[in-house]
């Protein structure tokens, strides 16, 4: 009868094990889709809770999202929402930004930033491009603008909410 609980017992946390990995897995292959998708209806900032726009409307460019350990999506209105969440919560995410040209979600350290006057949820201005020639592009073409680093957004977005 001993042998009988134990062998139960090995054999329900084997089950409990897959059922938690699988759980692991559907939340990764949920968060990788986000990616394929636009921001959902009536989505609140995780940050600050103002609206996150979808890309139809002209302050979308300006989303963010951020796919945390356990796959959960979480969507923010600006990339400065979503840098210092991440400061706040003494947490690192898989973060995406929007492609000013193709509004396409791209790895927000693997963007190019263009800081401007544009008018952004919460005033950072920044812009983002997957590609550097297109950020290039639209500096030269717009007076007041410029690169400027992920690490200077990073820094920029802690010393405005500290």
């Amino acid at each position: 009868m001993k042998k009988l609980f134990v062998l139960g017992f090995i054999l329900l946390s084997i089950i409990s094990v897959d059922l938690i990995g699988n759980k692991h897995k559907m939340n990764a292959e949920a968060a990788q889709s986000s990616l394929e998708k636009d921001v959902p209806d009536n989505t609140n900032c995780a940050f600050c809770n103002m609206v996150v726009y979808q890309k139809k409307d002209k302050m979308g460019v300006f989303s963010a999202q951020a796919i945390k350990k356990k796959g959960k999506v979480v969507y923010y209105d600006d990339i400065g929402c979503l840098l210092y969440d991440e400061v706040k919560n003494k947490t690192t995410n898989k973060k995406y930004v929007r492609d000013y040209k193709t509004l396409k979600w791209v790895q927000a350290e693997k963007a190019t930033y263009v800081k401007t006057s544009l008018v952004s949820p919460m005033d950072d201005g920044y812009i983002y491009f997957a590609k550097a020639a297109d950020a290039k592009d639209y500096n030269a073409k717009h007076s007041g603008t410029e690169i400027v680093p992920f690490k200077t957004v990073q820094k920029e977005s802690v010393q405005k909410y500290q």
